[in-house]
């Protein structure tokens, strides 16, 4: 198998490797906080995995066409607009008490973590539609 040999992957997988001598550093010097260390490891290797299979493709097989590009910009606009539509109108409720059971709590975090999985699923649903009906 053939690998590429470029600046980006041998910096990617260099930064894999030097997470991968912290980890052990951690795990090695430092016990009271061990399960540090194993997450740097494993996040290391995880990295190390990542720039092997991509320093295996070429590096015209991630260039996109024009149409997967304007799709993406496509349902980011309307998945944007969604998110912004949830919140305006969860606020809308919140300042009214309309419907306090459609708000998912009064912790702010949690209503962002709402609106941004909201977000998350509309982009993915959208990108798979627009890619479905050609546009």
């Amino acid at each position: 198998m053939k690998f590429r040999r470029d600046r980006r992957i041998l910096t990617f997988m260099s930064v894999g490797l030097g997470v991968i001598l912290i980890g052990i550093l951690i795990l090695k010097f430092i016990q009271s906080i061990a399960i540090i260390g194993l997450i740097f490891i494993s996040s290391g290797l995880v990295g190390l995995m990542v720039g092997l299979r991509i320093a295996s493709k070429p590096i015209d097989h991630f260039m996109e066409d024009e149409r997967s590009v304007r799709i993406k910009d496509k349902a980011g606009y309307h998945a944007y607009g969604i998110m912004i539509s949830v919140a305006a109108i969860m606020m809308f409720l919140k300042i009214l008490k309309l419907s306090p059971s459609l708000i998912p709590s009064d912790d702010f975090f949690d209503g962002v973590l709402v609106i941004w999985v909201i977000g998350l699923y509309a982009f993915l649903t959208l990108k798979w539609y627009y890619n479905k009906t050609g546009e």
